[in-house]
């Protein structure tokens, strides 16, 4: 009598058991999905809902994007988000362009360069380079005046510190015959490198082209990181996922991560799991959720019914921060793998509408009446580059750039020095003036960079 006693108590437990894990398991896909998207809404806290769904529901329950390998991150992207190497033609001069496929904010990302001459696609040699890369608000996050290649190619590597869209700019200037009234050297001259190399320059054809300006659009996402952990269970996998839906991690904004736990080996949602987060830089801990122990976690730990789960933090500081996860299935999970735990590198950054130096913002307000700034190698090189004035107005050169450079008249359409004005060399941040008294066209340039050139129109 007891042991029938004893198992009908087990049996009433176990069905009790499957009604609460049956709603979610077994029930025709599309309710599946409904439910599925209810219990997740429970998760997310009203005072801080998802601009948008985290992932698509369908796709992670039908055991797509199985593709991860073991032990590696990977950043999941659509195809049409994915950088494809570019090519802009202007004027006779080609730059081909290609960026790292998959760049994620706050990580370092490749842009190679590549300068050539469009009707033979041989390589320019000795060719200078202006480079600005602009966010999708319209910050600079990086920007040379400096550069110069001798065999066509200019590479660099930076962080994007926001989602979406940025264009880097790009101003690629030939080096002519003469720089600073002096003769330049044959060699050191820009040619059309069809021997393959810049050593040839005795018998390739020089290729004084001037300047040509290109932009290039450069996609970025948001963090997406997928982790594969092996579960202390033998035989046991999971595949942890990090996202954002903040188009930026910066200090003093919140930013709502979003974890998700999968199966590995179909990528199908694990049901019900339990997780401790801890934000942390230094050593130091930011946040912490409650901790993850035994059978049964008892504090609140993070939870996902439906095995997403998000978190919103608020970062003190800029820098380096590491999110540590310790995952754990509850007893009404489908998958048991007993412990897993990884980490995430995280890059706080500061508001880039505050890390604009008074350089920069200088450089891209409008000037004052009668000033005109020096742009550097950048196109149109000089603001304004045509500036129209009154007999007896003087007119002040200010230097924006971070070369030097000069501002000196020039005979009309050349670049011989006719002996009007001359600033000689203007560093950083000074500036040169001179009063215009006759009606004229005064065309001046860089001594230095002779494809900079500028008007001034005296009536």
């Amino acid at each position: 009598m007891r042991r029938n006693l004893i198992l009908v108590t087990s049996l009433i437990a176990a069905i009790a058991l499957a009604a609460i894990i049956l709603p979610l398991e077994f029930v025709p896909q599309n309710n599946k999905i409904q439910a599925q998207a209810q219990t997740q809404a429970s998760t997310i806290s009203a005072d801080n809902p998802p601009t948008s769904p985290p992932h698509d529901m369908t796709k992670m329950m039908a055991g797509q994007d199985s593709s991860m390998d073991s032990d590696q991150t990977n950043g999941m992207q659509d195809n049409d988000t994915q950088n494809a190497p570019l090519s802009k033609t202007s004027d006779n001069v080609t730059v081909d362009f290609v960026a790292t496929p998959i760049i994620q904010t706050n990580k370092l990302a490749s842009i190679q360069m590549h300068v050539k001459n469009s009707q033979s696609g041989a390589k320019l040699s000795h060719v200078d380079w202006a480079i600005t890369v602009k966010d999708p608000d319209g910050n600079i996050v990086y920007k040379t005046t400096t550069g110069h290649s001798h065999t066509g190619n200019m590479g660099f590597n930076v962080v994007f510190p926001t989602a979406g869209e940025s264009i880097v700019y790009l101003t690629t200037s030939s080096i002519g015959s003469q720089m600073m009234g002096l003769e330049v050297e044959p060699q050191g001259r820009t040619h059309t490198m069809l021997s393959g190399s810049p050593k040839g320059f005795a018998k390739d054809p020089e290729n004084d082209f001037g300047s040509r300006t290109f932009e290039f659009p450069v996609y970025v996402q948001a963090i997406d990181e997928k982790h594969t952990l092996q579960g202390t269970v033998p035989g046991t996998s999971v595949n942890f996922e990090m996202s954002t839906t903040s188009k930026k991690i910066v200090t003093g904004q919140p930013v709502t991560f979003v974890f998700t736990a999968t199966k590995a080996q179909d990528d199908s949602m694990i049901t019900h799991p339990d997780t401790q987060v801890t934000v942390s830089t230094g050593g130091y801990i930011v946040a912490q959720s409650a901790a993850v122990e035994g059978a049964m976690t008892m504090d609140g730990a993070v939870h996902g019914h439906t095995g997403v789960m998000t978190l919103t933090e608020i970062f003190p500081s800029s820098g380096p921060y590491v999110i540590t996860v310790n995952l754990q299935p509850s007893p009404l999970s489908n998958y048991m793998w007993g412990r897993a735990n990884t980490t995430f590198n995280v890059f706080v950054s500061e508001p880039t509408g505050n890390m604009a130096t008074s350089e920069t913002a200088d450089a891209s307000a409008n000037p004052p009446a009668n000033t005109v700034y020096i742009d550097g190698l950048e196109s149109p090189f000089f603001t304004p580059d045509v500036l129209n004035i009154k007999s007896g107005t003087t007119v002040t050169f200010v230097n924006t750039d971070g070369n030097t450079h000069t501002v000196t008249s020039v005979k009309p359409g050349t670049t011989d020095a006719d002996g009007i004005f001359d600033s000689g060399m203007i560093k950083s941040g000074k500036s040169f003036s001179f009063t215009f008294n006759k009606p004229g066209s005064y065309e001046y340039i860089c001594l230095i960079h002779t494809h900079m050139r500028g008007t001034i129109n005296v009536s």
